[in-house]
Protein backbone atom coordinates (compact mmCIF):
# COMPACT_ATOMS: atom_id res chain seq x y z
CA UNK A 1 0.00 0.00 0.00
CA UNK A 2 1.49 3.37 -1.00
CA UNK A 3 2.14 6.03 1.63
CA UNK A 4 1.18 9.65 0.97
CA UNK A 5 1.91 12.81 2.88
CA UNK A 6 -0.65 15.60 3.22
CA UNK A 7 -0.39 19.15 4.49
CA UNK A 8 -1.56 19.76 8.05
CA UNK A 9 -4.58 21.79 6.91
CA UNK A 10 -5.60 18.99 4.51
CA UNK A 11 -5.30 16.46 7.33
CA UNK A 12 -7.42 18.66 9.60
CA UNK A 13 -10.00 18.93 6.82
CA UNK A 14 -10.08 15.12 6.54
CA UNK A 15 -10.60 14.91 10.31
CA UNK A 16 -13.64 17.18 10.01
CA UNK A 17 -15.15 14.89 7.38
CA UNK A 18 -14.33 11.66 9.24
CA UNK A 19 -16.78 9.68 11.32
CA UNK A 20 -15.07 9.34 14.73
CA UNK A 21 -13.77 5.84 15.55
CA UNK A 22 -14.88 4.56 12.12
CA UNK A 23 -13.08 6.38 9.30
CA UNK A 24 -9.41 6.27 8.42
CA UNK A 25 -7.98 9.03 6.19
CA UNK A 26 -8.13 6.54 3.31
CA UNK A 27 -11.84 5.91 3.93
CA UNK A 28 -12.60 9.66 3.91
CA UNK A 29 -10.68 10.16 0.66
CA UNK A 30 -12.43 7.09 -0.85
CA UNK A 31 -15.86 8.52 0.08
CA UNK A 32 -14.96 11.89 -1.50
CA UNK A 33 -13.74 10.19 -4.69
CA UNK A 34 -16.86 8.00 -4.82
CA UNK A 35 -19.08 11.08 -4.41
CA UNK A 36 -17.26 12.79 -7.33
CA UNK A 37 -17.65 9.67 -9.51
CA UNK A 38 -13.89 9.07 -9.72
CA UNK A 39 -14.17 5.70 -7.95
CA UNK A 40 -16.99 3.18 -8.08
CA UNK A 41 -18.89 2.77 -4.78
CA UNK A 42 -17.20 0.02 -2.76
CA UNK A 43 -19.33 -1.51 -0.02
CA UNK A 44 -16.64 -4.01 1.01
CA UNK A 45 -14.35 -1.44 2.66
CA UNK A 46 -16.43 -1.13 5.85
CA UNK A 47 -15.36 -3.56 8.60
CA UNK A 48 -17.60 -6.58 8.25
CA UNK A 49 -17.42 -7.52 11.93
CA UNK A 50 -18.86 -4.24 13.17
CA UNK A 51 -21.55 -3.48 10.60
CA UNK A 52 -24.50 -4.71 12.67
CA UNK A 53 -23.57 -2.71 15.77
CA UNK A 54 -22.43 0.44 14.02
CA UNK A 55 -25.60 0.58 11.94
CA UNK A 56 -27.66 0.72 15.11
CA UNK A 57 -28.89 4.07 16.45
CA UNK A 58 -29.12 2.70 19.99
CA UNK A 59 -26.68 3.84 22.63
CA UNK A 60 -24.65 1.18 24.41
CA UNK A 61 -25.99 0.83 27.99
CA UNK A 62 -23.83 2.23 30.79
CA UNK A 63 -23.49 -1.18 32.55
CA UNK A 64 -21.57 -2.43 29.50
CA UNK A 65 -19.13 0.47 29.92
CA UNK A 66 -18.85 -0.31 33.64
CA UNK A 67 -17.82 -3.90 32.87
CA UNK A 68 -15.21 -2.76 30.37
CA UNK A 69 -13.90 -0.13 32.79
CA UNK A 70 -13.40 -2.70 35.56
CA UNK A 71 -11.91 -5.23 33.16
CA UNK A 72 -9.50 -2.84 31.39
CA UNK A 73 -8.43 -1.01 34.55
CA UNK A 74 -7.63 -4.29 36.31
CA UNK A 75 -6.04 -6.22 33.45
CA UNK A 76 -4.35 -3.59 31.31
CA UNK A 77 -3.48 -0.99 33.94
CA UNK A 78 -2.85 -3.16 37.00
CA UNK A 79 -5.66 -1.40 38.86
CA UNK A 80 -4.60 2.22 38.28
CA UNK A 81 -4.37 4.49 35.26
CA UNK A 82 -4.83 7.98 33.93
CA UNK A 83 -8.36 8.83 32.79
CA UNK A 84 -7.29 9.59 29.22
CA UNK A 85 -5.31 6.35 28.80
CA UNK A 86 -7.97 4.16 30.39
CA UNK A 87 -10.75 5.79 28.35
CA UNK A 88 -8.79 5.30 25.13
CA UNK A 89 -8.15 1.62 25.94
CA UNK A 90 -11.84 1.04 26.74
CA UNK A 91 -13.03 2.68 23.52
CA UNK A 92 -10.47 0.73 21.49
CA UNK A 93 -11.51 -2.61 23.01
CA UNK A 94 -15.24 -1.86 22.76
CA UNK A 95 -14.79 -0.88 19.10
CA UNK A 96 -12.95 -4.15 18.51
CA UNK A 97 -15.79 -6.04 20.19
CA UNK A 98 -18.43 -4.08 18.20
CA UNK A 99 -20.06 -2.49 21.25
CA UNK A 100 -19.75 1.12 20.11
CA UNK A 101 -22.12 2.26 17.39
CA UNK A 102 -22.85 5.46 15.53
CA UNK A 103 -24.96 6.92 18.34
CA UNK A 104 -22.09 6.37 20.81
CA UNK A 105 -19.77 8.33 18.53
CA UNK A 106 -21.83 11.52 18.46
CA UNK A 107 -20.28 14.50 20.20
CA UNK A 108 -21.69 16.04 23.37
CA UNK A 109 -21.38 19.68 24.45
CA UNK A 110 -18.01 19.04 26.14
CA UNK A 111 -16.49 18.03 22.80
CA UNK A 112 -16.09 14.39 23.74
CA UNK A 113 -18.06 11.51 22.29
CA UNK A 114 -21.07 10.02 24.05
CA UNK A 115 -18.94 6.89 24.57
CA UNK A 116 -16.22 8.86 26.37
CA UNK A 117 -18.84 10.73 28.39
CA UNK A 118 -20.55 7.48 29.38
CA UNK A 119 -17.21 6.02 30.49
CA UNK A 120 -16.87 8.97 32.88
CA UNK A 121 -20.39 8.35 34.21
CA UNK A 122 -19.57 4.64 34.54
CA UNK A 123 -16.54 5.59 36.61
CA UNK A 124 -18.76 7.72 38.88
CA UNK A 125 -21.21 4.83 39.33
CA UNK A 126 -18.35 2.46 40.21
CA UNK A 127 -16.96 5.07 42.60
CA UNK A 128 -20.38 5.26 44.32
CA UNK A 129 -20.31 1.46 44.74
CA UNK A 130 -16.87 1.64 46.31
CA UNK A 131 -15.02 0.06 43.37
CA UNK A 132 -13.04 3.18 42.41
CA UNK A 133 -10.91 5.01 44.97
CA UNK A 134 -12.37 8.42 45.87
CA UNK A 135 -9.03 9.68 47.21
CA UNK A 136 -6.96 9.12 44.03
CA UNK A 137 -5.13 12.05 42.48
CA UNK A 138 -7.10 14.11 39.98
CA UNK A 139 -7.21 12.33 36.62
CA UNK A 140 -6.11 9.01 38.09
CA UNK A 141 -8.59 6.15 38.25
CA UNK A 142 -7.70 3.48 40.81
CA UNK A 143 -9.52 0.32 41.83
CA UNK A 144 -10.18 -0.28 45.51
CA UNK A 145 -9.73 -3.81 46.93
CA UNK A 146 -13.49 -4.28 46.39
CA UNK A 147 -13.08 -3.05 42.81
CA UNK A 148 -10.24 -5.51 42.19
CA UNK A 149 -12.41 -8.30 43.53
CA UNK A 150 -15.34 -7.25 41.32
CA UNK A 151 -13.02 -6.92 38.31
CA UNK A 152 -11.75 -10.47 38.78
CA UNK A 153 -15.31 -11.71 38.27
CA UNK A 154 -16.07 -9.64 35.17
CA UNK A 155 -16.83 -11.49 31.97
CA UNK A 156 -17.00 -9.13 29.04
CA UNK A 157 -20.09 -9.22 26.83
CA UNK A 158 -19.74 -11.27 23.67
CA UNK A 159 -18.70 -9.28 20.63
CA UNK A 160 -21.70 -7.82 18.82
CA UNK A 161 -24.63 -6.12 20.45
CA UNK A 162 -24.00 -5.49 24.12
CA UNK A 163 -27.14 -5.56 26.16
CA UNK A 164 -28.10 -7.45 29.30
CA UNK A 165 -24.96 -7.71 31.37
CA UNK A 166 -24.50 -7.20 35.05
CA UNK A 167 -21.62 -6.40 37.36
Amino acid sequence: MPTIRVDQDVFEGLQKLAKPFVDSPSRVIRRLLEDRGVLAKDTTTAPQKTTARIASNALTPQPVYEKYLLYILAREFNGQGHKRDVTHAIVKRMMKDSHIGAADQELVSTGETKAENTITWARNALKQRGYINRASNRGTWELTPEGKSAASKVALPKPGRGGGVST
